[in-house]
């Protein structure tokens, strides 16, 4: 039972404005145009099965570059960027080159950017083991 099926509960302005997934990725009409041209690309397929006609198209290079158009996670990758960029604006991020002013810290002897959990750097008392003993 979520928090908007409670009696008097009333969402906050913030959570109405937030950006969905399903906006971005199903509502628009060339996203459904998208979705339906991916089911009907894979129930041909599954035909293809039983077809030689078809299997002969799903077997050409042409269908090998609709397999990469027409795979369920080229939608989610390519109508989702519109998604990021509203969720990086709602919440106040900004996508760009970093300050002048801004130093990236140092990297360990490993290429780490934690020295202290890098087995090869003399910093890291956990990894790194003085044999000053002998």
């Amino acid at each position: 039972m979520g928090p908007d099926a409670h009696p008097g509960h009333e969402p906050a302005v913030s959570d109405l404005l937030r950006p969905r997934i399903g906006t971005w990725v199903w509502s628009p009409w060339y996203a459904k145009v998208w979705w339906l041209c991916i089911a009907l690309y894979w129930g041909g397929r599954a035909i293809s099965l039983y077809n030689e006609g078809l299997d002969s198209f799903y077997t050409s290079t042409i269908a090998a570059y609709l397999n990469l158009a027409f795979m369920p996670m080229t939608p989610f990758l390519i109508l989702g960027i519109g998604f990021a960029w509203s969720w990086m604006d709602h919440h106040g991020l900004e996508f760009g080159p970093p300050d002048r002013d801004y130093v990236p810290p140092k990297r360990s002897v490993g290429g780490w950017l934690d020295p202290m959990s890098d087995p090869l750097d003399p910093r890291s008392p956990k990894y790194w083991h003085r044999f000053d003993d002998f």
